[in-house]
């Protein structure tokens, strides 16, 4: 089950939930009444209007209305490849269970190549899809979102799952965010369901202030707005020449904010949080304290919203290091801690059967 540092975190994102709730509305209805009272009706029209208007980009912002999904996507193309490392991860063949890893936003499968070894020396193939518009330029981000990521991870999965007796998913930020997704879609179904499934530093909200007091960002309420203008914001490449410190140097990804590509991660956790009841596979939820990405209480949501009554926390303390505290395969303080603890809680789940690794 949940660990209790995790679950006190749920029960404190509840409880401030329900007391925004109370105070929004009893400051609203205040505000009217003061205002009535004081600025007469036409200005209480004028005001009325603002308010009409604000309520009205709020919710163009933070739902899907007049938004139309494009799951059409393209694989990146191997010679746009920035990096050797950030190439899909092909599975050996050689093992009877397979680990599937989706990378998180914006990031690529190099994450899971320093486990590669480790996940093969157990008795585990290990696969790792390369999401549309990563790898390359950071441009090549612009025409992409949530729901090309999403069915590329699931048609990967759809494509591989059959060959294995056992098949578990991992995911890394947003990448665990899809895992969840496709268990959603799968844990009914004998033929795709996951064996079992671990995230990693992932999201269930990005702006969810009234239901669970969590704001990444308060510009995320208007990256819709601001991504019909602007495509990105400071967007490149890391500095090749920088050393980083606990090994997160090594990171392939892209810098910068994409407005486009969060508001269609925003729509589509607030999608994935609705059916975590659907997830009734066995979960491991791993998450850093103090995360600088991916607030910590984001596992709490998670957890408490999971159908599984198969789960368990694994919790990071990194607070001595400055880094992000994000995706714990990045950094050698906790590499292979976390994922031989992955590698535990899978195992005990989904055995070595008899005959080829």
């Amino acid at each position: 089950m949940a660990g209790n540092g995790t679950g006190r975190e749920a029960d404190r994102s509840k409880a401030l939930a329900r007391m925004a709730r109370v105070a929004a509305t009893a400051a609203a209805g205040g505000a009217v009444g003061f205002a009535a009272a004081a600025i007469g009706p036409i200005a209480l029209a004028a005001a009325a209007a603002v308010l009409v208007a604000a309520v009205a980009l709020g919710l163009w912002n933070t739902t899907p209305i007049g938004f139309r999904p494009k799951p059409f996507y393209a694989a990146p193309a191997p010679a746009r490849l920035r990096w050797p490392e950030a190439a899909p991860i092909r599975p050996s063949g050689r093992h009877r269970r397979l680990l599937y890893c989706v990378h998180g936003f914006p990031s690529t499968p190099a994450d899971y190549r320093t486990v590669v070894e480790a996940s093969e020396a157990r008795g585990w193939d290990l696969a790792a899809p390369l999401l549309p518009g990563c790898g390359g330029e950071p441009r090549d981000l612009r025409g992409t979102e949530w729901s090309q990521y999403l069915a590329a991870v699931r048609d990967g999965w759809a494509e591989l799952r059959p060959r294995y007796d056992a098949a578990c998913l991992v995911g890394t930020s947003m990448g665990g965010s899809l895992a969840l997704v496709l268990a959603e879609e799968t844990c009914a179904d004998p033929a795709l369901a996951p064996s079992a499934i671990a995230t990693i530093g992932s999201p269930a909200a990005l702006a969810a202030w009234l239901r669970h007091g969590l704001v990444v960002n308060p510009l995320v309420y208007l990256a819709r707005t601001i991504g019909a203008f602007v495509p990105s914001i400071g967007a490149g490449l890391p500095d090749p020449e920088r050393v980083g410190e606990d090994g997160d140097g090594a990171w392939k990804g892209y810098r910068g904010l994409y407005p486009r590509q969060t508001y269609t991660l925003q729509i589509g956790l607030r999608a994935m949080e609705r059916r975590l009841g659907d997830v009734t596979c066995p979960v491991l939820v791993c998450h850093a304290r103090g995360d600088r990405m991916v607030d910590f209480r984001n596992a709490a949501v998670i957890e408490s919203g999971l159908g599984s009554d198969d789960i368990e926390a694994y919790v990071a303390n990194m607070d001595g290091f400055g880094h992000m505290r994000h995706n714990l395969l990045l950094y050698d303080s906790q590499r292979d801690r976390v994922w031989a603890r992955i590698l535990d809680f899978f195992e005990r789940r989904a055995p070595l059967t008899r005959g080829r690794a």
